[in-house]
């Protein structure tokens, strides 16, 4: 799969000079020293330095080859933690634990699920998607709207999870659980987990952005209860449904790639999801299958849905409901059910910002 330190100085003392009420003056040639002024220099200085320490205590270093969990004041690159786990078990919000290429999994010490506490950054490398950072492992959580689960990560408020890739291998097995909080989902890569890469219920609002979703055999997404948040930019490939947006769920699908998946957007009960600017193609039913009640919102006349959806061997749009579907702006070839097609003014082009390498199947 090709997608595309901080050292730390041990043992420093710092000193606080007091700058005092009163001045030595030295008047010679027309100069005036103050020492008022360098001790008030030398007191920022020092200031300073503290300040930096106490930033580099907010960045915890893990290495699954390298590392110990063995508690210390600071963990450093050159002398990291070996767990996640033990990281997540001392990090205070705002801290950013930085991963190590490797393997993170039950071999190597880690306990799942993960839970990336309030304010916490799980950092890998964003540039390539996590490539070389992969968390695997399945754990027992207990949801307040779906009891038990088997879940890789849990995400509370205002957590970040940013460049790594997560498998789930177990039965009913989901990467990232978002129930009722906002996290940000982004840079990361999603595979082969037994159902789905983000599973987002209660009144969660996260930010899914800038991710790989593919071999999962469930859905890329699920989205259901009465979440909302926004998906964007993302690759949905080689999967069962790319997102599957259940209950009363309104979140925003925005410039994703959606395609060779069983069908692309999967549209149920009361759901009304925003979609805008997306790709979906190739996908070897349909582009977007709506039943039940879903009533997606496909564009308006102040707000053209700007949907390329062309080429799924089935139907682009099947709309199974009574509902009509009104869709404005959008670019679509073959429809059944209801549906009220008002054609773009212009040609639409895909709006991804991010040009997704093919993952080959099965990755």
């Amino acid at each position: 799969m090709k997608h595309q330190g901080l050292n730390i100085n041990q043992g420093r003392n710092f000193y606080f000079l007091s700058s005092g009420i009163s001045a030595l003056l030295i008047v010679s040639g027309g100069m005036i020293l103050l020492s008022a002024d360098v001790n008030a220099n030398q007191q920022r200085t020092n200031e300073s330095l503290i300040a930096q320490n106490q930033n580099s205590k907010n960045v915890i270093y893990v290495n699954p080859e390298i590392g110990s969990d063995t508690y210390r004041d600071v963990a450093t690159e050159q002398v990291p933690y070996k767990t996640i786990s033990f990281a997540l078990s001392i990090a205070k919000p705002g801290a950013t634990i930085q991963l190590s290429p490797g393997n993170y999994s039950e071999n190597t010490g880690e306990y799942f699920p993960l839970n990336i506490k309030s304010g916490i950054t799980l950092l890998g490398d964003e540039s390539t998607k996590g490539e070389t950072i992969l968390i695997i492992g399945s754990g027992n959580y207990i949801s307040r709207t779906f009891a038990r689960q088997n879940v890789t990560i849990v995400a509370e408020n205002n957590s970040t999870i940013n460049g790594v890739t997560v498998t789930n291998p177990g039965s009913r097995g989901t990467g990232v659980w978002i129930e009722s909080t906002n996290p940000t989902i982004e840079n990361s890569t999603f595979i082969n987990s037994v159902r789905e890469g983000v599973f987002v219920t209660g009144a969660g609002n996260p930010i899914i952005e800038n991710n790989i979703f593919s071999g999962n055999k469930g859905n890329g997404v699920s989205i259901t209860k009465d979440a909302k948040g926004l998906v964007r930019n993302n690759l949905f490939q080689n999967t069962g449904f790319g997102l599957a947006i259940g209950n009363n769920s309104k979140p925003r699908l925005e410039k994703n790639q959606i395609v060779k998946n069983t069908d692309g957007v999967f549209i149920s009960d009361s759901a009304k999801p925003i979609l805008r600017g997306n790709l979906i193609q190739n996908n070897n039913r349909d582009g977007i299958i709506i039943v039940s009640q879903g009533l997606p919102n496909l564009g308006t006349n102040e707000d053209p849905g700007k949907n390329l959806i062309s080429n799924n061997k089935r139907h682009d749009l099947n709309n199974a409901t009574s509902n009509v579907i009104v869709t404005i702006g959008n670019s679509i070839n073959k429809f059944q059910g209801h549906v009220d097609y008002i054609a773009p003014n212009t040609v639409i082009y895909p709006e991804s910002t991010v040009d997704f390498k093919d993952i080959p199947a099965g990755h």
